[in-house]
């Protein structure tokens, strides 16, 4: 094939009607590649050819984890109405306006790797050079671009942000635009989590995606409809309020709202509001209550309580020796001290729903723990040593980065280390020991490490000082050093 041929509008053509058989695009290209062809008609894709990505996340090498991603993105197309797990994504499939133009994201979204460090950058780039090439429109080309620009976004925000956070799904549809690149985008996000190996996708990482389209498609079908002087829509307290007024005094539900912070009733439904005043009002003088509320992909553990130092870091920790994992966890203190931490959990050993035998014993442990009565350290302590390391992969040595710019209210501290029981509760002891109060955390796992991340503010409730970062970054590597046990 010379050059002037790779080059033409018949052969462009032919690619992107190939590329446009939605549900069978797959094996053609694993079949070109095998040949040697694909990489004869992007001769960019051949420089990705056996190059190996030197990390514990990605199993597979460039170009086997675009194809196998693009083989992932068939399966969606082709699922039946049977397949639960494909069946929302099949749906959001049929939208798209021009199949092709996923597909030609897909595989182009890790082009950059060919070309050295900041591939995202160099992939874009790229990747408008292969549009022009291949003869598409400038509508087009832009969606292809904007595909590989931003093809780790989605996950990104996800896993790492509060949705709940003012501006950030309003900025977010801003920066996709259309309903049709939203789909485009899920959809790659997808099937590019399928493509990096087994095990890296699972229902929690897909919840956390789904919450992110369902608020942006929201937004941007908002933003499409029609202007009019409707009376804006009762808020999540006011229906709150008017759904408990035939059980609890007026007077007691008003003052439980007015206490509670601004981020509560911004982020929290009126059927959760009814239900964390319910578990408000059954503690009484008890020391802690509890209740428990099963989900599609984890539970929902919500605890009330009395705020006092470092009651996270006990919580977590108690969690934790009790053999559960912790995924999430959103903090609300009402100016009168009174605590509702929302916490997503799961087994730990299973990674399924936490077994309703277990958790008295779970809320009794918590009790303990808020009384002073249950050493934390130790019960960690001793969950962590009956835990074994999956493999003789070198340890993860911590990273911590701080970011004031994401959130308007908040600092955002990033926390990437070996991935191994109690490192919620390490790092919470940490920043309660530095006097930094946190408000919401995510929580995610890869093969290799875990990605924490914490909304923090200072003791007086504002972003923590650029000066005091260090001290933190230090405290943190030397809590989370994978070596400080490898000989004990």
């Amino acid at each position: 094939m010379d050059r002037a041929f790779r080059t033409s509008r018949e052969a462009g053509r032919a690619l992107v009607d190939l590329l446009g058989h939605k549900g069978r695009v797959g094996p053609t290209l694993r079949a070109m590649h095998e040949t040697g062809l694909l990489g004869r008609l992007l001769p960019e894709f051949a420089r990705v050819t056996f190059l190996v990505q030197h990390d514990f996340y990605h199993r597979y090498t460039v170009d086997e984890h675009t194809l196998t991603a693009i083989e992932a993105l068939d399966r969606v197309a082709g699922a039946s109405a049977g397949d639960p797990a494909l069946e929302r994504f099949r749906k959001v499939f049929a939208e798209v306006e021009h199949p092709a133009m996923l597909y030609l994201g897909l595989l182009l979204h890790d082009i950059g790797k060919g070309h050295g460090g900041g591939h995202v950058r160099r992939g874009t780039r790229i990747a408008d050079r292969v549009c022009a090439r291949l003869g598409l429109d400038a509508e087009r080309s832009a969606d292809v671009v904007f595909l590989v620009e931003a093809h780790l976004e989605m996950s990104q925000i996800s896993q790492r942000r509060d949705l709940t956070e003012p501006g950030l799904v309003e900025a977010f549809a801003r920066r996709v635009s259309t309903a049709d690149r939203l789909n485009m985008l899920l959809l790659l996000t997808y099937a590019d989590h399928c493509g990096v190996g087994p095990g890296i996708w699972n229902d929690w990482k897909g919840a956390l995606l789904w919450d992110l389209y369902t608020r942006t498609r929201a937004r941007l079908t908002e933003e499409a409809g029609p202007a009019g002087n409707e009376e804006p829509p009762e808020s999540a307290r006011d229906a709150a309020v008017r759904l408990l007024q035939a059980e609890f005094p007026a007077s007691e539900v008003e003052r439980h709202f007015a206490l509670m912070p601004e981020k509560y009733l911004r982020a929290t439904t009126p059927a959760e509001m009814v239900r964390h005043f319910r578990l408000v009002q059954a503690r009484g003088e008890a020391p802690l209550a509890a209740a428990w509320r099963a989900g599609d992909h984890c539970i929902e553990l919500v605890v009330v309580t009395r705020d006092h130092p470092g009651l996270l870091a006990q919580m977590a920790g108690t969690l934790t020796a009790q053999g559960l994992d912790i995924l999430s966890v959103d903090l609300y203190t009402r100016e009168d001290g009174v605590v509702v931490d929302v916490f997503k959990v799961r087994d730990a050993r299973d990674h399924g729903v936490v077994a309703a035998a277990r958790r008295p014993a779970v809320e009794e442990t918590l009790r303990w723990a808020v009384e002073g009565r249950y050493d934390v350290a130790a019960g960690v302590e001793r969950w962590r040593r009956g835990w074994r390391r999956r493999s003789k992969r070198p340890l993860v040595r911590p990273a911590v980065r701080l970011d004031s710019t994401s959130s308007a209210l908040s600092s955002v501290i990033e926390v990437r280390a070996e991935d191994e029981p109690g490192l919620v509760f390490r790092i919470a002891s940490v920043l309660g020991a530095h006097g930094i109060n946190i408000s919401f955390a995510k929580i995610a796992t890869e093969k290799s490490h875990a990605l924490d991340v914490f909304y923090v503010t200072d003791a007086r409730g504002e972003k923590v000082d650029a000066e005091e970062m260090p001290r933190l970054e230090a405290a943190l590597a030397a809590a989370l050093d994978p070596r400080r046990e490898t000989h004990s």
